[in-house]
């Protein structure tokens, strides 16, 4: 028997990390699990399909028997199991609305001579029970296969651990990608050790780990227009010509009459110079300012002050002032590459050069800004030789962008030559951890090469045995008394006639070339008409019967076996329920380990009524908690409560108080509220509002007698809409919510039914 588990892990979402708490009895022979639905139920049955030898990918488990012994995955459990569940419905009933699939039954007494043949092959086979020396060929394999199983793993676990590691050193994609086929494939290229010292390890590792970036364009000054439809011309060269014709132009001086207040306020002379222009362009001699007539004079001696030559020297001036306008943005736009472009071992060299390369170009701005100011300046002092005080040093400028080329130049060599020296150094990296457990590998690979061999042997004449069972079970002929054996338990588990089934017969030859006639599948039939529909619970019904048949097969004893049955009622009706108990009583009674799950509070009373009264069992019940608020499922004791009360709707009211008092905003206390909110109150309007009417329909009813409507509408919603969620689907804004609906509840149950509510309450305090 199976008395503990121990640890589940990566079953599901629900166990995916489950360990036994130490105050957990352990099972018995009668086991009683509850659970509501989404609880985790028909996920911890298919645990015992994976005991059993079903593979279930990631599954890890420890179960441990009475007499302490251990069992993990890939360990072949001594005991056979067999599990009635959804998984078993879907595979067994799934094409029942056209043909059932065929079906294995009880021998018959006229088959005693091939039955005796059958028990002799099956004592080589599985050992005599009344002979401990002879333990049979499958236990014997069983044992061979357990211990290449471990070995099989400690090497497995060994390349594992390894190809992490190896992972780890490589770095990068490799990290994800380099797993356990990939360090076997490398180990067994391996003819020789090679570790590497301590030094060459850690230059090896960094090589490996750095991932290879794209080449970088190197960093120039982009060409310009001065004139829209002009050549273009280089920054550099610009900057000279503006340099060199700047001193000239400054140096520059125009024979002009001085007029002193121009001369002391350049504001003045240039709005004087700009009216001039005006009044010349207008031929007007009248002043616009003061209505006044120029006099002859004043305008001779303010031409004789702006004459031609100042024109065009002033002019040149705002020409180098418009070259250095459209030069300076284009200075200014100038960014250098994302530092991040760059191998981490030149991004601080990068860094460096960068700032001095943004130094550099403040630099030269503000130089060009100094020497348009000056130019600008001139303007005013055409009559005066002046000496350039800006000089436009460039020379800087571009050695700072040559040591950021410079740095391209590294980066790009590094990138061109990358795959050959990373590839190198993850080769040794793989060499040298592969290494350290080539002496452990090789011994277990020989071990298990031994095994191997022994193994086939074994499964060799295990196969032959076999097939010679297979060839007497053929020879016995009995498939109208399968219709008699499955028609008749469907009936007793219905409790009604109504679905049959009738054998599906065809012609076939043996190997002797003689006809036999063969069952291919078995029609389902309602009444004496073929059934054209099934509903959930029929299907359910007719799932188990198939199941109970088979736990008749000729391999597997129920007195000698583990049966595992999770919500056999499922989808039933309410009038199916007690002859389905008392089929399922009569089928398990005699077994040696039973292990019933359900969500039926009713069907659960009827088994824990007939335990008591017949040597008893183990009563648990499978919780849901939420770690990290994660929801997880563990198995724990039956609460009291399930056992004292005769109603579910008792049970469920107090554990609903229970809840009320203990809402601590967490996830893990609101979560099992809505299903139990919503079953208590659809079963309080049940009695409370008995019109036969829908829940929403019987608010209706409530709001026209003067309830509070928004109460009910709260409730009503709160229990529609997060009843029968999951972990997934549970939004953690609802938590402060739940713990005001469940108050509102009450008190709603208290307004409707105070004499009720007052007596349950007492009841269940």
């Amino acid at each position: 028997m199976i008395s503990k588990i121990n640890k589940i892990k990566n079953l599901g979402l629900v166990f995916s990390n489950y360990t036994r708490d130490s105050s957990l009895p352990d099972f018995k022979q009668f086991n009683l699990v509850y659970g509501w639905n989404g609880s985790g139920k028909t996920t911890l049955s298919r645990l015992f399909d994976g005991i059993n030898g079903t593979v279930i990918d990631g599954l890890e488990y420890e179960v441990e028997d009475e007499r302490g012994n251990k069992y993990k995955q890939g360990e072949t459990f001594l005991k056979k199991i067999r599990v009635f569940n959804q998984d078993y419905i879907q595979n067994n009933v799934k094409i029942l609305e056209s043909r059932a699939n065929s079906i294995s039954v009880l021998l018959g007494e006229e088959n005693t001579g091939l039955v005796e043949k059958i028990e002799s092959d099956r004592k080589i086979l599985n050992g005599d029970p009344d002979d401990p020396t002879i333990p049979g060929k499958i236990s014997l394999h069983a044992e061979h296969v357990k211990n290449k199983g471990r070995k099989t793993t400690e090497r497995d676990g060994k390349f594992t651990e390894i190809a992490k590691t190896i992972g780890a050193a490589i770095g990068g994609n490799a990290l994800r990608d380099y797993r356990k086929p990939q360090a076997e494939k490398d180990f067994n290229l391996i003819t020789t050790k090679t570790e590497l010292s301590e030094d060459d390890l850690e230059k090896c590792s960094l090589s490996a780990k750095q991932d290879s970036l794209l080449p970088i364009d190197a960093f120039t000054l982009k060409k310009i227009k001065l004139e829209d439809d002009g050549e273009d011309f280089d920054i550099s060269t610009i900057l000279e010509s503006v340099d060199k014709e700047g001193k000239i132009l400054l140096k520059k001086t125009v024979e002009s009459e001085v007029i002193s207040r121009l001369a002391e306020n350049e504001d003045i002379s240039q709005w004087v110079e700009q009216g001039i222009h005006l009044h010349n362009k207008h031929s007007s001699n009248i002043c616009e300012y003061c209505l006044q007539k120029i006099p002859t004079t004043r305008i001779e001696q303010l031409a004789r002050c702006f004459n031609e030559a100042d024109k065009v020297l002033k002019t040149d001036l705002d020409n180098l002032v418009e070259k250095l306008k459209k030069v300076y943005p284009a200075i200014q736009s100038l960014q250098t590459t994302d530092r991040a472009r760059f191998y981490a071992e030149l991004q601080d060299s990068f860094d460096l050069k960068e700032a001095h390369f943004n130094l550099a170009k403040q630099k030269i701005l503000e130089d060009i800004t100094k020497l348009a100011e000056e130019l600008k300046n001139k303007k005013s002092k055409t009559t005066e030789a002046i000496e350039l005080k800006t000089i436009l040093d460039t020379k800087d400028f571009y050695l700072r962008i040559d040591e950021i080329n410079s740095i391209v130049t590294t980066h790009n060599k590094t990138t061109s030559d990358f795959d050959t020296l990373k590839k190198a150094a993850i080769q040794k990296l793989k060499l040298h951890y592969l290494s350290t457990i080539f002496d452990e590998v090789k011994q277990l690979g020989t071990d298990i090469t031994k095994l191997t061999e022994e193994i086939k042997l074994l499964a060799t004449e295990i196969s032959e045995i076999q097939k010679r069972i297979t060839d007497n079970l053929a020879g016995i002929s009995s498939k109208h008394k399968a219709c008699e054996v499955i028609n008749k338990k469907l009936a007793t588990f219905l409790g009604h006639k109504e679905l049959s089934f009738i054998p599906h017969t065809k012609t076939e030859a043996d190997e002797n070339g003689e006809e036999k006639e063969v069952v291919t599948g078995y029609h389902i039939m309602r009444g004496d008409k073929p059934a054209v529909y099934l509903s959930e619970g029929e299907k359910t019904a007719i799932a188990f019967v198939y199941f109970v048949v088979h736990l008749g097969d000729q391999d597997f004893k129920v007195s000698d076996g583990i049966v595992v049955i999770d919500d056999p009622i499922s989808s039933l009706d309410s009038n199916s329920l007690y002859q389905a108990f008392s089929f399922l009583k009569n089928t398990v009674k005699d077994g040696e380990q039973v292990f019933i799950f359900t969500h039926s509070f009713d069907f659960l009373k009827l088994l824990i009524n007939w335990r008591r009264s017949s040597g008893g069992a183990g009563y648990y019940m499978i919780k849901n908690n939420f770690p990290s608020d994660v929801r997880c499922a563990y198995i724990d004791k039956m609460d009291k409560e399930l056992c004292e009360y005769e109603s579910e709707y008792h049970y469920l009211f107090k554990l609903l108080k229970q809840l009320r008092d203990e809402q601590d905003d967490s996830i893990a206390k609101a979560y099992p509220v809505p299903n139990i909110a919503r079953k208590v109150w659809d079963t309080f309007l049940m009695f409370s509002v008995p019109n036969g009417k829908n829940t929403y329909k019987k608010m209706d009813d409530l709001k026209e007698a003067k309830f509070d409507e928004q109460k009910l509408d709260a409730i009503y919603k709160f229990t529609n809409d997060q009843s029968h969620i999951t972990g997934a689907g549970f939004d953690p804004a609802l938590v402060p919510e739940t713990k005001k609906v469940v108050k509102e509840l009450f008190e709603m149950m208290e307004a409707i039914s105070p004499n009720h509510f007052k007596i349950i309450d007492k009841a269940t305090n």
